[in-house]
Parts: C-alpha cells; structure tokens; sequence
C-alpha cells in the first residue's frame, strides 16, 4: 500500500535539481555551513570562501556550532516540554558531522512499542540535492521519515509536502536558512503562511543571524559572500521576533543562540551572532492546517 510518505520520497517538483546538478564550480550555503560546523562535506571552493568569510568575520566557525546544538537543544525541548511529534525542518542542511542528524533524536525518543507504527513524522526540506542525497539515507530507514527537493519560498511545491501531516500539531524548524533568503517580502509571507496553517498547540523554531553584535564585521561577510554569489542577509532583533507574530515564546525567550546553553557564561561577547527561540501557537490563534491557506 502505498502512504502520503511514499508519494513525498518519490516526489520532484517542478524544475526541481537533479543529483547530478551538484555543482563544484560554486560555492554553496549548505556545504559552507558544514565547513563552520566542523563537518567534511566541503570542496575546496568552500573551503576558498569559507577562509575569506573567516578572515572578516572569526566567530563563524563557533557559531554554526553554536546554532547546531541549539537545534539539538530545541527538538529535545519540544519533545520533553509538548505533545509535538510532527515535525517540518525546513532549508534542514547537511547532517551533523557528529552523527547526530535531528531525524535520529526524533525517531528515538518517540520509538513505538513492539508490533506499533511510528508515532511520529519527520520530513526535512532543502532545495540543495548534495543536503537532500544524505538526508535521505537516513529517511529511508523508517517509515516516518521524508526527505524532499523544494525551494521552500515555493508554496505550490511546499503546499504538496504539508499534506503527509495528520492534522495534529506540527513543530516547523527553520534553523539557520532564513539569513540565506535575502528578499524579506519573501520571508514575511514564507512565515505567515507557516503560523496561518499551522494548528494550535504547534512550535516554531527559529535560528536567525544578525548583525546587532558586530555591524562592521558582518557587513564585510555580506560583501565577501555576495562577491561568490551567495545572498545572506542578517536581520535584527525585532525583524527576527515579527516572524513569532502571534505566538508565545518559551522560557528564554527570542535570545542570542549561545545563551540556551549551560555554558552560555564562558563564551565571548557577540559570538553567537544570532538569535533563537521556540514558539507556540496559542489555542485562540486562527484554526489553521488547511493546506489551502498556502
């Protein structure tokens, strides 16, 4: 028989990338990022981009770290403190280098009794086929799990993936992507039509970049990245805490990154560069989960 799971594995959207599109002539968001993370996906294009981007900014390498534990941190968060055992990690990146894919926390801590159906869903989507090759690897092991190519500015494409959704409370992850999407009009309604569909009792996850610590730095990494060809666009504070609008923060609150860690005390002024919280859909919100509100 074949599941709403099985569709959204096999299926390609429009113009969407083939493997073979992986590109070695320039350099990528995604791989980038992994470079940061300490991860090995990188060639050495990125490896180029990632040593000029190092040069003018030197807290990226702590702070993809930084923001890939606080992804750990906040799926464990939203497991032990919610009902939540949906979850849409979108723009989802390269697995961790540390083995630790936010699939496997999920699958784990919502593993079914014996002879039971996974009680949970997990699909990740990235518009990067190199990110969406090794996610799947992973999604292929159980029954819960997709993997989709899209462009998530993309609503007809993304409206297609919502519908594996049961209609219960969905937690929606978007961990360090949003900086790569520079047109905020584009953001604004990318996040309305998120918390319009969403149920209540839902999360959002947000890891943001900013410039707020260190301007003249980070005006000098958007230079070097849009000399390569990459757009990046770091936001504020309260440009970041509108994309929340109408949800109720858990305790910390919209943050720098650094500062949901327990070691949060040692670390230099600025270096996490960004900001992250976790949200909830309040239950007077509007009802959401009609995929037709995308």
């Amino acid at each position: 028989m074949t599941t709403a799971a099985d569709n959204i594995r096999e299926r390609r959207p429009e113009n969407a990338m083939h493997i073979h599109d992986i590109s070695m002539q320039a350099a990528t968001s995604a791989r980038l990022y992994d470079h940061f993370a300490g991860g090995c996906e990188a060639y050495a294009i990125d490896r180029d981009l990632a040593a000029r981007a190092t040069a003018v900014a030197p807290w990226l390498s702590w702070s993809a770290h930084t923001a890939r534990e606080y992804a750990h941190t906040a799926v464990s968060r939203i497991l032990d403190d919610t009902d939540i055992r949906q979850f849409l990690d979108l723009g989802c990146g390269l697995p961790a280098a540390d083995g630790r894919p936010l699939v496997e926390l999920v699958s784990k801590t919502t593993q079914p009794g014996p002879g039971r159906s996974p009680q949970y869903r997990y699909v990740a989507v990235d518009h990067d086929p190199m990110v969406i090759a090794h996610v799947k690897c992973w999604a292929a092991e159980t029954s819960g799990d997709a993997a989709v190519l899209l462009d998530i500015t993309n609503a007809n494409a993304l409206l297609d993936t919502l519908q594996v959704f049961d209609g219960r409370p969905v937690a929606v992850l978007l961990h360090q992507v949003l900086e790569w999407i520079p047109d905020d009009k584009a953001v604004a309604s990318l996040l309305a039509k998120i918390r319009e569909w969403l149920p209540a009792g839902s999360a959002l996850s947000i890891v943001h970049a900013t410039a707020d610590a260190q301007p003249e730095q980070t005006a000098q990494l958007v230079a070097t990245l849009a000399a390569a060809g990459l757009g990046f666009r770091p936001r504020n504070r309260e440009e970041i805490a509108d994309l929340f609008d109408g949800f109720t923060h858990l305790a910390p609150g919209l943050s720098e990154t650094h500062s949901w860690h327990s070691r949060r005390a040692t670390l230099p002024k600025g270096y996490s560069s960004g900001y992250a919280g976790i949200a909830i859909k309040p239950a007077d919100g509007p009802a959401g989960c009609s995929v037709d509100a995308l």
